[in-house]
């Protein structure tokens, strides 16, 4: 963080000008231990809207944030993008997601494809849904991208939804990115777990129109891959 910087926190509530907010347990926790906020200090905060506001907080029995005015300013910009995201080890999974967002994701589907790492996928989502809002303030981000459900390769690769999108899947044996595809207004972007996709799995994805392309001579880990490829389609 910068000096002099006041610090961004979001708040999932409607925010008012002169409004007052209650903040949880939880995150009262980590303004005071973690980002050392003092007793009546300016604080940045959202709510997803695409609006900031310049707040003041307050340690009483509970921690009130006092709404003070609008902080208007450019919202960076959004990319139109889907991150397709095969579900990776933690790690991995957690790094690919957090600096996606940073970046300007809008959208992120975590996919459970034949090589994902295993696990009980369906605690992860809370846990998901901190790290994109982590990144969203440490980045400057005033939009929340949006989480959706796991869902299955198969059941994902042939959705009808899909058509409005250039659909592109990153492989090593895909053809190079060239111009048109990065000329599309709105992108799916599909990375594959550690180990790749299967051979049937690329031929499902040909069967359905998606485009398999290349990253290069490289070979990128998965939390790799997702970065390389978004810095790609945006320039």
């Amino acid at each position: 963080m910068q000096p002099n910087k006041l610090h961004r926190i979001y708040i999932n509530k409607d925010i008012q000008i002169d409004g007052k907010i209650e903040i949880n347990i939880e995150k009262t926790i980590h303004l005071k231990n973690v980002l050392r906020i003092k007793n009546n200090q300016n604080i940045i905060v959202f709510n997803g809207d695409g609006v900031e506001y310049l707040a003041e907080i307050t340690y009483l029995e509970k921690t009130i944030v006092h709404i003070k005015k609008e902080n208007r300013r450019k919202a960076l910009d959004v990319h139109n993008i889907v991150l397709a995201q095969s579900i990776s080890s933690s790690k991995h999974m957690d790094f690919s997601i957090q600096k996606s967002v940073e970046l300007g994701i809008n959208h992120i589907v975590p996919i459970v494809s034949s090589r994902s790492h295993p696990g009980n996928y369906e605690n992860k989502i809370k846990h998901w849904e901190k790290i994109i809002i982590n990144a969203v303030e440490q980045s400057n981000g005033l939009y929340i991208p949006k989480l959706s459900p796991i869902i299955t390769f198969d059941k994902y690769i042939k959705a009808d939804n899909l058509d409005q999108f250039h659909k592109i899947c990153f492989h090593i044996n895909g053809r190079s990115l060239n111009e048109t595809d990065k000329s599309k207004n709105s992108h799916i972007m599909l990375i594959g777990p550690e180990g790749g996709f299967s051979d049937s799995e690329i031929s499902s994805l040909e069967k359905f129109h998606w485009n398999i392309i290349s990253l290069g001579d490289r070979i990128f880990r998965t939390e790799t891959a997702s970065i390389v490829a978004q810095t790609i389609l945006r320039n």
